[in-house]
């Protein structure tokens, strides 16, 4: 297979399923007018209230994303009400991430449609290619992609 073959067929699994994997990935949490990434700012919110509470600031750190780009993903989550925000009592400047029993209730149905997915793939797919294929992602993304999102930083 020649390089011009092979890109051609990258090009034929990237329109064919790669394009397609977030609408894949994001169809639990879309019924409930949700990004998958909102869904994954939910469960942090989760995990982090049995540790400490999430800020913005947080999780914009923990992203490598800008503080605007994670009060546009906030935003819908107050807005229907599954988000609230409190004063810290230990430090009246930091304000902390709750999540309101609605949010929860939400949280949950869609943490239990992500895990029933993913499960059905892994079935298909298998555990052993699952476990090749993340690997080989991961590489991609050292290798390839971090790289050249660096290069345009700077």
């Amino acid at each position: 297979m020649t390089n011009s073959d092979l890109m051609t067929e990258f090009i034929h699994v990237y329109m064919s399923s790669l394009k397609h994997l977030e609408k894949l990935i994001s169809q639990p949490t879309s019924q409930f007018g949700l990004s998958f990434e909102q869904w994954l700012i939910m469960t942090a919110v989760v995990k982090n209230n049995q540790n400490q509470p999430l800020t913005l600031t947080r999780i914009a750190a923990e992203r490598g994303v800008t503080k605007g780009a994670i009060a546009r993903q906030l935003k819908p989550l107050f807005e229907q009400g599954y988000l609230n925000q409190v004063k810290d009592d230990q430090d009246h400047r930091r304000i902390l991430l709750n999540l309101t029993s609605e949010g929860q209730r939400v949280e949950s149905m869609i943490t239990q449609r992500v895990n029933s997915r993913f499960n059905g793939w892994l079935e298909t797919y298998g555990l052993f290619e699952g476990q090749t294929l993340l690997n080989m992602l991961c590489r991609l993304d050292m290798l390839i992609v971090q790289p050249e999102l660096n290069k345009e930083k700077h």
